[in-house]
């Protein structure tokens, strides 16, 4: 099996459909493995253009219609409808492709392909990308990819096999060259994204919402910096019940010429990026953190949460501080704001990434996951 190109089906219905972590990731997972040597790797998404090795399934989209109403009668979401929508669609391309290994991060699919893996007649092995992250037992799949220690030594504590793990980080597309600092360049892309010249922007990207990301105390801690203080950049999800609140948080306490909240294409977020000065995210806890990096791509200083896998991303480029309480941002942005913008610091943050996270330098451990798996999982269709 090792001695022959490993064929690997990556699924992700969302692709297409809605831009998160998982589905930047996967997008972004194909493109930089495809080409890698022993691997046979295709992409099987929701929506958008079929390309070579690009497969578009079929699916009620989570963001329709149609999803949501019959989540009602099975008591799940429109997530859930899709992940079970795309099942039989995706079973006629694996017995038709017959592949060695199936990556996936949506659990409620991955459940399925465990449960009828013999009535599907096809041997593979299930790799789950445990970004969300889900917690142990891991019992309905074969190998988990670990993207932080923390959640993979969790797996360890609770008695799972050490060899059904590996721990390989989220990879990044990091662009040539390094980042954009001239003043012009940033004031040039304020003025194309509507957005203020005459102050610093702090962005903070993620779903529009108390939850998780804790954009309320986002909002409340740049409220709290003096005049004229930042503007607020918050970019991601907005949908109709967890984000009016969070706008009218802001409009109180900032003003409505104090911040900015839009849902934009996963392609345009660059441009924010480009324009911003700080980044920050609320958020206690994280799978991995991909806007970390992200952040980091364009040279900002990034203040975060002080947590296991927030250093293990950021190491010694991240500003750590205890948000959980009241006034540490706002501290910590007070002091960011005095120091003085640095070109060789900004470059130097694009370049952890390139080291550490580009998919030049993950692809071989991704190749090996896959290798391990195959050695060290056993399957008999009898």
């Amino acid at each position: 099996m090792l001695n022959q190109s490993i064929k690997v089906y990556l699924v992700c219905t969302g692709v297409g459909n809605i831009n998160r972590g998982i589905e930047t990731f996967a997008r972004e997972c194909f493109d930089g493995l495809k080409g890698t040597e022993g691997l046979d790797i295709e992409l099987f998404k929701g929506a958008g253009e079929e390309k070579y090795n690009e497969h578009r399934l079929w699916n009620l989209p989570r963001n329709g219609k149609i999803a949501p109403f019959l989540g009602k009668f099975i008591r799940r979401n429109g997530y859930v409808v899709e992940q079970l929508s795309s099942f039989l669609p995706f079973v006629k391309q694996i017995r038709k492709g017959k592949p060695d290994i199936i990556f996936y991060s949506d659990s409620n699919l991955g459940f399925q392909l465990y449960r009828w893996r013999k009535l599907i007649g096809v041997p593979y092995r299930l790799v789950f990308s445990n970004g969300g992250p889900c917690h142990p037992p891991f019992s309905r799949t074969d190998h988990v990819q670990q993207v932080a220690p923390f959640y993979r030594d969790l797996a360890l504590q609770a008695g799972e096999p050490n060899c059904k793990h590996s721990l390989v980080p989220y990879g990044i597309n990091v662009p040539p060259g390094m980042p954009l600092y001239e003043p012009e360049t940033k004031l040039q892309a304020r003025q194309k994204l509507g957005l203020p010249l005459d102050r610093p922007i702090v962005l903070s990207v993620g779903w529009i919402s108390s939850q998780h990301k804790r954009m309320d105390y986002v909002v409340n801690e740049v409220a709290a910096l003096p005049e004229s203080r930042p503007h607020l950049v918050m970019l991601g999800h907005i949908d109709e019940h967890n984000s009016p609140p969070i706008l009218r948080l802001a409009e109180q306490k900032l003003g409505k010429q104090g911040f900015t909240a839009r849902s934009v294409p996963y392609p345009q977020v660059q441009n924010y990026y480009q324009a911003a000065d700080i980044f920050v995210l609320g958020s206690l806890k994280e799978g991995f953190g991909r806007v970390y990096l992200e952040a980091l791509i364009y040279g900002l200083p990034c203040i975060v949460h002080e947590h296991p896998v927030m250093r293990y991303v950021l190491k010694e480029q991240g500003i750590f501080t205890d948000l959980s309480q009241s006034g540490s941002l706002s501290q910590a942005l007070a002091e960011l704001l005095q120091q003085p913008r640095s070109p060789d610091a900004m470059s130097q943050r694009r370049e952890y990434v390139r080291k550490h996270f580009s998919w030049e330098r993950l692809a071989p451990a991704y190749f090996k996951m896959f290798c391990d798996c195959l050695k060290t999982s056993t399957f008999n269709l009898n």
